[in-house]
């Protein structure tokens, strides 16, 4: 009867360890997909907290720099981080999720100045270029050695650089360049030093949730994560959560049906 009881209440308490399970999530801000200046920390960060839920799993997330990122999650300081473009490298280390978005990766440049630029690396040779430290920005331009490179710890130091001329381009992700460009206050609102995008893109990134390999639940975790998306997109909450983050009709459609493709491959 003792064993029987020991037995039950060892039941007991992994039931509700499991049905009370927390990820931490660990991630920069990346607006406009997630920050911690936004309603509900963003849009796509709303998506995994109840994608998670669907799951009986609690969310809690941490926004701090990409390099202290990928640290804590190396160490499994932190359940996941989420964002993530794949590069080759990070494949080694981490597990993941199916695309959650796309981001483009590419060039910003002052108004007023005289680039030339063909979408080749070898006509960004002639150029100071900054970007923010860890930001991979793509494969080719990350890895080529005739590129004058230098970093700063966030794409808005980095186009602030370029607003005071001190660099001739900055390269990173457009969608958040061009947040941070409307809505930052270290960056001038001046038609002078107006800053621009670029075409065409460097490379055009898909976003993951990932974790770390190194956890032996690493693929219980992503499929976890998976199986609420799943229902998330059945019983219609995405489509809410895009509504009321200003998403037209249309983008809705677009995004249900491309995360959905994403399950069929």
């Amino acid at each position: 009867m003792l064993r029987l009881l020991i037995f039950v209440v060892l039941a007991l308490n992994a039931f509700k360890a499991k049905s009370e399970q927390t990820w931490h999530i660990v991630t920069e801000n990346f607006p406009p997909y997630f920050s911690s200046e936004l309603p509900s920390n963003g849009w796509l960060f709303e998506i995994t907290k109840l994608a998670l839920k669907s799951q009986n799993i609690n969310t809690e997330i941490e926004f701090t720099s990409w390099n202290r990122s990928l640290n804590l999650l190396e160490k499994q300081k932190k359940t996941a981080i989420l964002g993530a473009f794949y590069s080759k490298q990070r494949g080694e280390i981490f597990d993941y999720s199916r695309p959650l978005a796309v981001a483009h990766s590419g060039l910003f440049k002052l108004k007023k100045s005289t680039i030339n630029y063909d979408g080749s690396l070898e006509s960004l040779l002639p150029y100071n270029i900054c970007k923010e430290a860890g930001d991979p920005v793509s494969t080719e331009f990350s890895l080529d050695p005739r590129l004058s490179l230098t970093s700063t710890s966030n794409l808005v130091n980095s186009l602030y650089l370029l607003q005071n001329e001190r660099v001739d381009l900055v390269a990173g992700t457009k969608e958040v360049g061009e947040y941070w460009l409307d809505h930052s206050p270290k960056l001038l609102k001046s038609e002078e030093q107006e800053i621009e995008y670029l075409p065409p893109h460097l490379a055009i990134h898909k976003l993951h949730l990932i974790v770390s390999k190194n956890n032996p639940d690493a693929d219980e975790q992503i499929a976890q994560f998976e199986a609420g998306l799943k229902t998330i997109i059945k019983n219609g909450a995405i489509a809410k959560v895009l509504k009321k983050h200003h998403f037209s009709d249309e983008d809705i459609k677009h995004y249900l049906k491309a995360l959905a493709d994403n399950f069929d491959h």
